[in-house]
């Protein structure tokens, strides 16, 4: 009876040590997996903003950004729901999916660009940038 009464405490204490593992394995890929998500978001919007930034002679800012190129077309960046839309030439591009919070404003030469990355999930992540491209110098 002692053996047997061991035997199944031995086994409890097992099963408790690779149940609390298991678990923590998933809770950790999980919120890993947000936080990847999240700054993924955010680099792909700062690229495109980058990028599109250095090439721009005006811009204006508020709730969305519209860059004005030096061919005088101009580059529109809007937050629709919680998809950050860059559109130019008539085609939008969706940079960043679960964007809770977006704004732009422009200081003399100065563009800045900050967001706020929330992924769906139980972990609640959320990731803030904020980015900064000076625009083209004006000729003159």
């Amino acid at each position: 009876m002692v053996e047997l009464i061991t035997a199944v405490a031995v086994t409890g204490i097992i099963v408790v040590f690779l149940g609390t593992a298991i678990y923590h394995i998933l809770t950790v890929s999980e919120y890993g997996n947000e936080k990847f998500t999240a700054l993924h978001e955010l680099q792909n919007a700062a690229y495109w903003f980058n990028k599109d930034g250095q090439e721009a002679k005006t811009a204006t800012g508020g709730s969305q950004l519209v860059l004005t190129l030096t061919d005088n077309s101009t580059v529109t960046y809007t937050l629709a729901g919680t998809d950050l839309r860059r559109t130019a030439g008539g085609m939008q591009l969706i940079l960043a999916r679960n964007i809770s919070s977006v704004s732009f404003s422009i200081n003399s030469r100065t563009a800045t660009m900050n967001l706020i990355s929330t992924p769906p999930g139980r972990n609640e992540i959320s990731e803030n940038g904020t980015y900064m491209v000076y625009l083209r110098p004006v000729e003159g």
